[in-house]
């Protein structure tokens, strides 16, 4: 795995939407927990879109995925999650 720009830029957003949360909450508490924890997915498919796009097999209720996802795909899905929705839930309130 190599470290890029991009993942970079990921894990400092990640960590800038966590010390909000922080802030916004005064101190660390059972909600910052889960909001941070729930940024581990976009940054996980940040910086392992090869390994997450290459599952293929049983997924469980008889489904199978029987091909591979393009890496760039996967990436864009989780930068999508770390910035778009965000921004698209910022703007629709």
């Amino acid at each position: 795995m190599q470290i890029t720009i991009g993942k970079i830029l990921a894990l400092l957003t990640a960590l800038g939407y966590a010390t909000a949360m922080i802030v916004n909450a005064g101190n660390i508490t059972l909600d910052v927990v889960m909001g941070t924890a729930v940024l581990l997915l976009p940054l996980a498919l940040i910086w392992f879109p090869d390994e997450l796009g290459s599952f293929t097999g049983y997924v469980g209720r008889g489904s199978n995925i029987d091909t591979e996802t393009p890496p760039i795909l996967v990436s864009i899905a989780g930068w999508f999650f770390l910035v778009g929705l965000p921004v698209l839930l910022y703007f629709l309130n």
